[in-house]
């Protein structure tokens, strides 16, 4: 998968790093000369430049990208600029961090795949595990649903999922399970395997689901 990305700022610099820790190819285009400097190494290949000018899209390959994501805090109007620039190159796939849920309904109408309020989504996820002691991580996947691993509820110890049965009861799916001592993941689980002390749930469901779970 071939990625443009536009800025690197903190938020830019981990997206890339963790897209080429994974095998994709990353391409970026950065204002600030000193930072394509100082960063080149974190990119295939790193472009000074405005992003909003569609001759340096054009330069770094825009075309051919299978996605961008705009990942600088700058003015909302150059967020917007660059998106139609790239709308206008044929890139179908287009993210971009917005600092406001105002800027996020702004962009709205541009048709992006996706707005992406970091702050907001990392905040939640750090209410969520505070506010449980039970809760180890949160991931928002749809309003009012989430994946959370958390610790096993006492009354299921020694109980298989099968037994269990939390789809049904709880209309909570059960997607992996960790053993905290032994590091071990699985992923589907077993079904019939008994649940010990020491293992964590990673589970997918409603949110008032989980935390009624949760809470016990």
């Amino acid at each position: 998968m071939r990625v443009l990305l536009v800025g690197f700022g903190a938020f830019g610099l981990w997206f890339a790093r963790t897209m080429r820790e994974i095998g994709h190819e990353i391409v970026v285009i950065e204002r600030d000369g000193t930072l394509v400097d100082r960063y080149a190494d974190w990119a295939d290949r790193a472009i000074m430049g405005d992003a909003t000018d569609p001759v340096v899209l054009e330069r770094a390959g825009a075309r051919d990208v299978d996605a961008a994501v705009i990942g600088t805090s700058e003015a909302l109007a150059t967020t917007i600029l660059t998106t139609v620039a790239l709308r206008d190159l044929g890139v179908r796939q287009i993210y971009a961090k917005v600092r406001s849920e105002h800027e996020a309904r702004a962009l709205e109408g541009l048709d992006i795949t996706e707005a992406v309020f970091p702050e907001r989504e990392a905040a939640v996820r750090l209410a969520h595990r505070i506010a449980t002691t039970t809760v180890l991580q949160y991931t928002p996947i749809a309003p009012g649903f989430s994946v959370q691993e958390m610790a096993i509820p006492d009354d299921w110890v020694g109980k298989s999922i099968l037994a269990i049965d939390p789809r049904a009861r709880l209309g909570i799916q059960v997607i992996a399970v960790r053993d905290a001592l032994t590091g071990e993941f699985k992923l589907p689980p077993d079904p019939s395997s008994l649940l010990k002390p020491s293992d964590s749930l990673v589970l997918a469901g409603g949110d008032e689901a989980l935390a009624k779970l949760a809470t016990g």
